[in-house]
């Protein structure tokens, strides 16, 4: 009986990028006491890879550019 090995795993480059949001309780339905959450940007973003590199929360203008991320990164 043979077996075939698979090829070695590979840490690939995989690019997330977030917007951070708050969110609190919003006020109740006076008919039904239903109460929803309300959610804002809080105007930052962060962009993470997969190797473990993260801009942590910043204004979205402080972001690498895209040309900077993928040649860091791959075009992923």
């Amino acid at each position: 009986m043979s077996s075939t090995a698979a090829g070695p795993w590979v840490l690939e480059h995989r690019l997330t990028i977030r917007t951070q949001t708050e969110t609190r309780p919003g006020p109740r339905d006076a008919t039904t006491g239903d109460r929803w959450a309300e959610h804002r940007s809080t105007g930052l973003a962060l962009v993470a890879c997969n190797c473990g590199w993260a801009t942590g929360w910043v204004p979205p203008g402080d972001l690498p550019s895209f040309a900077d991320l993928t040649r860091d990164h791959g075009g992923t």
